[in-house]
């Protein structure tokens, strides 16, 4: 008799896998489920408030949403064809970026995707609780920090537990959660249709205005850059036969379609009063009936813990990769309890809107060369499933080059580069020229 392996990824069951290769059994699903994960991933409070952005910087509300359309499309088409990682090789994306990187040359990769994912469950619980707080506002409690702990905590606990059952349970999740935001959203939209000001010009004129615009791509470009390094997280267990052009497709499709529906929301939201700053919440609250506002702010807070279960997940994946040597689930826990604590932080201490700005600059500046040294080496050099060597230098080093030619374009608060403050109009390409000179110094070494 044949003893068949109990199924090791079912809904509202622990997973039983960490890193290791999804065996060609268990291999399931279609790229076009994969696709409803990341619609649900963009279908969040954070999307709108990046697309709400480019009118703070200055741009009328046609030329925004074009800047939306041309960032969100050329970050979902690298974002897709980093997903062919999960079907070729079977592992999480910081794992298959051994086969580039070499088994140690792919610890970095494997530390800061780690850090932004704690980092960014940190900021999604935050915007998560602030808006359960204000839940609880409208239902007279009293405000405060006892309120506003509540909240986190409860936030915090919601977006753990999920993480921690693992793939499916989360896949089910974002599928179902996916459809309810956008018809949420949709009725938003409607909603507050007749106050949207069509006829907003922009601000900004000459070269001004050119550097306000590619900035206006560039942020939603960084958004979606900041998942490339989960990419393939989500996409390992889909069967390895499937084609280069359906999974980098369907699952650029669904990034692209969602980043551009919620980012192009959030402009039209925040033309309705541009001295809002962006501050959409308060913006909807002074212009939506109650019944909008209420369903609004459940909105913003569940989904911040729907995206919140890929941060928590992947932050597990990546500790693993790391040698941290835990069940999966026990990592899951230990990062959303960093992670909590990250955002206890971020609550009560800090000022949140530069912290998001500042952290959304740590994640443009060395994931966008990262990824392009890992495409080039799997559609370039094609490389196909191995030995990967101890340490490829000539990767690391095209990945170091990418991220120093970088650094003089950049411009935040953190660091504001002389030739992107006075030479590119205050705008901020760093993450492009990362991608471009990333890629093509690989190009030049790798086929050494």
């Amino acid at each position: 008799m044949v003893e068949h392996a109990a199924p090791s990824d079912e809904f509202l069951k622990v997973e039983t896998h960490g890193i290791e290769p999804i065996p060609t059994r268990e291999r399931k699903g279609s790229p076009h489920d994969v696709a409803w994960l990341w619609v649900a991933a963009f279908a969040n409070f954070v999307s709108l408030i990046t697309g709400a952005l480019l009118v703070t910087f200055g741009l009328g509300v046609f030329e925004a949403i074009l800047a939306v359309a041309v960032g969100a499309v050329l970050a979902a088409c690298l974002h897709g064809l980093l997903s062919v990682a999960g079907p070729r090789f079977g592992t999480t994306q910081v794992v298959a970026a051994r086969e580039t990187f070499g088994v140690r040359g792919a610890y970095p990769g494997a530390f800061f995707t780690l850090f932004l994912a704690v980092g960014w469950f940190a900021v999604d619980c935050v915007i998560a609780a602030q808006a359960v707080a204000q839940l609880a506002r409208l239902t007279g409690l009293p405000q405060g920090n006892v309120t506003n702990g509540v909240a986190l905590l409860i936030v915090v606990v919601l977006s753990v537990l999920v993480a921690a059952y693992g793939h499916q349970t989360i896949a089910v999740f974002e599928k179902y959660g996916a459809i309810v935001f956008v018809v949420f959203c949709a009725v938003l939209g409607l909603a507050l249709l007749p106050k949207v000001n069509w006829s907003l010009q922009p601000t900004v004129s000459g070269g001004d205005h050119l550097a306000a615009w590619v900035l206006g791509t560039s942020v939603i470009f960084a958004l979606v850059a900041s998942w490339f390094s989960f990419a393939s997280d989500y996409s390992r267990y889909l069967p390895e036969h499937l084609s280069v052009r359906s999974v980098a497709g369907w699952i650029g499709a669904g990034t692209a379609i969602s980043m551009f529906a919620f980012g192009a929301l959030g402009v039209l939201l925040a033309t309705i009063d541009p001295s809002a700053g962006g501050n959409l919440l308060a913006l909807i609250s002074a212009n939506a009936p109650i019944a909008i506002v209420v369903p609004f702010l459940l909105f913003i807070a569940v989904g911040e813990i729907w995206a919140n279960y890929l941060d928590v997940y992947t932050a597990a994946l990546s500790a693993l990769a790391l040698n941290v040597r835990i069940h999966r689930w026990v990592a899951a826990l230990g990062c959303g309890a960093i992670g909590g604590v990250l955002a206890f932080v971020a609550m009560f201490i800090s000022n949140f809107k530069d912290q998001y700005t500042n952290f959304l600059l740590i994640t443009y500046l060395w994931v966008p060369s990262w990824a392009a040294v890992v495409l080039v080496d799997m559609f370039v050099f094609r490389r196909r499933p191995g030995r990967p060597m101890t340490f490829n230098g000539r990767a690391v080093l095209a990945w170091l080059i990418g991220l120093a030619v970088a650094i003089p374009f950049v411009n935040s608060s953190l660091w504001q580069s002389p030739l992107a403050v006075n030479l590119l109009h205050n705008t901020d390409i760093s993450g492009y020229v990362g991608a471009v000179v990333g890629g093509v110094a690989y190009w030049r070494l790798g086929r050494r």
